[in-house]
């Protein structure tokens, strides 16, 4: 896929993997749509990218919330008045045994991890079919491949998240709409330090990067339209947790 000139919806794109999202978007001169709940951090970041030439909309909210989908295609629309790519990477997913998830914890999970997807995925669909093409690329996790202890929610998401995006692929197979699902391992971001958990300082720098998740999300949208690729799996070259 060329993505020159082309229209890019990132959404969590305020920090972490959705920012190196949006700025390898921009590197490749796409015109982009961003949205994030940190409407300060969302600014910085599309101030940024027009400092550069990137063409950017921002639409601050929830992704989990049918009104921030709308929001964001109709955007979309107005500017561009086309959309080439969707890339779910907004989500949020606390470790916590599971006697102590709370009703709140396991909903919040559950809804930026695939609510939102699944909103934003709809959203964006009749553009795409109409034009016969388009890619969307699910920032999901390795976790979705195994099971991790005190990552009830987060493993019932993205589980879900990779059967939505799999029925998804089989359902639009003949459209040129492409379906493409990213399962990184554990990933550097501000969140691991937010946790307050002890072994994240030393954890941090054998993870991936970032910058890792976006490069592979590049390739992915590099491949040609003839060429399928449902679920790409980003590990380490080593066990970030071992001793």
């Amino acid at each position: 896929m060329n993505l020159n000139g082309s229209v890019a919806i990132v959404t969590g794109a305020s920090g972490g993997i959705g920012r190196e999202l949006a700025r390898a978007l921009a590197g490749r001169e796409a015109r982009l749509v961003l949205t994030a709940r940190n409407v300060e951090r969302l600014a910085e970041l599309a101030h940024s990218l027009r400092a550069g030439g990137t063409d950017v909309v921002t639409v601050a909210g929830d992704v989990a919330s049918p009104s921030t989908a709308t929001a964001v295609v109709e955007a979309a629309g107005e500017r561009f008045a086309r959309i080439d790519v969707l890339i779910n990477a907004a989500g949020y997913g606390p470790p916590s045994p599971l006697l102590d998830l709370t009703a709140d914890m396991w909903e919040a999970t559950i809804s930026s991890c695939l609510t939102g997807p699944y909103l934003m995925s709809r959203a964006v669909l009749p553009t795409m079919l109409a034009a016969g093409c388009g890619r969307i690329v699910q920032i999901s996790s390795i976790a979705a491949k195994g099971a991790e202890a005190n990552r009830t929610a987060y493993c019932a998401a993205k589980w879900g998240l990779n059967g939505f995006s799999l029925a998804m692929q089989e359902e639009l197979r003949d459209t040129g709409v492409r379906v493409h699902v990213l399962c990184p391992a554990s990933v550097a971001t501000d969140w691991w330090e937010a946790t307050g958990d002890p072994q994240s300082a030393t954890v941090l720098g054998r993870m991936l990067t970032p910058g890792d998740v976006a490069n592979a999300a590049m390739w992915l949208l590099d491949q040609p339209d003839h060429v399928h690729i449902g679920e790409l799996v980003v590990g380490h070259d080593r066990n970030p947790w071992a001793d």
